[in-house]
């Protein structure tokens, strides 16, 4: 029998190719659109995302580009960088371009023009892509650096996750479940001061933010059922917030990073409405540990 029903990989495709505004703009193409398409789709999508991507230049379908096998994806994505090398053309298209590049081919050299627009515009969707890419040792090299010397606390915080990428921690870039995890050993580079950053960065480098507990289960992914059921029998009461004892490590735009060495983390805390002097750096403090919502220091000892 005749297959007339098209799949759900071209249905979705069509539709976001189609679409306007900020459905076109947040919406995005699946990156594994061509391998989930029936076989009879093939030639018709192929041609229109080489066809879409010649005459425009889209960015967003740069990564189907790289994966075609009917067109020199490859080829087209290194003419579209060099037509915007030549105009000095530096925008997110672009970043779009040389993304998908590399991620085909592993060349590093795609990564410079990346770097080199985000040390002209410093946008940190930018790093983010970056964040994304296959792990090598010059992404990992430009995440110390963002991380070392930005003084935007969210552009080292993105260049942490790309370090924890390049070196293994996190093994999928895409599985937010997994990013959770690496919550702890992300906090304990925390800080505002460029030279703590570097003491901080040695010893992770070192192993020593090896054995930071893992957190786990923050994005796990259950059925609607489970969700109604675990729903109706969670308890009323919630754990008790905790008053415990601890060593500012770091201070992080206005945040102060409270060790806490029994647990073997890093805690964010606020200081108390109450308390009329700042703590420093290796203070320690009594700060009340909350279980939602962010822990606050009531008392610094002398």
């Amino acid at each position: 029998m005749e297959i007339t029903e098209h799949s759900r990989a071209y249905k979705d495709f069509y539709h976001q190719l189609n679409a306007t505004g900020m459905e076109r703009a947040y919406g995005g193409f699946a990156p594994d659109t061509l391998d989930r398409i029936f076989d009879w789709e093939r030639d018709e999508v192929e041609k229109t995302v080489w066809l879409r991507f010649k005459n425009t230049g889209d960015g967003d379908l740069a990564t189907l580009v790289s994966k075609l096998t009917q067109y020199d994806g490859i080829g087209a994505l290194n003419e579209k960088l060099r037509e915007g090398m030549l105009s000095s053309e530096y925008s997110r298209r672009m970043v779009s371009v040389a993304a998908a590049a590399y991620e085909a081919t592993s060349i590093e050299d795609y990564l410079d023009y990346i770097f080199e627009y985000y040390d002209k515009k410093h946008e940190n969707s930018a790093l983010a892509t970056l964040s994304y890419l296959k792990p090598c040792n010059k992404l990992y090299d430009f995440f110390k650096t963002v991380y070392l010397s930005s003084d935007d606390s969210t552009a080292r915080s993105t260049a942490v996750d790309g370090m924890l990428c390049c070196k293994g921690y996190i093994k999928d870039p895409l599985d937010h479940e997994e990013r959770s995890e690496l919550i702890g050993m992300a906090r304990a580079f925390l800080s505002d001061d460029p030279e703590l950053r570097k003491k901080k960065l040695a010893r992770f480098e070192n192993g020593e933010f090896d054995n930071i507990p893992r957190t786990y289960g923050l994005y796990k992914k259950i059925s609607y059922e489970e969700s109604i059921s675990q729903a109706k029998q969670q308890k009323p009461q919630e754990e008790p917030d905790e008053m415990v004892t601890g060593i500012v490590d770091a201070t992080d735009s206005g945040v102060y990073i409270v060790y806490y060495e029994p647990e073997n983390t890093y805690i964010p805390s606020k200081l108390s409405d109450d308390l009329d002097v700042k703590p420093s750096v290796g203070d320690k403090v009594n700060l009340l540990k909350k279980q939602k919502g962010q822990s606050v220091i009531v008392s610094v000892e002398a």
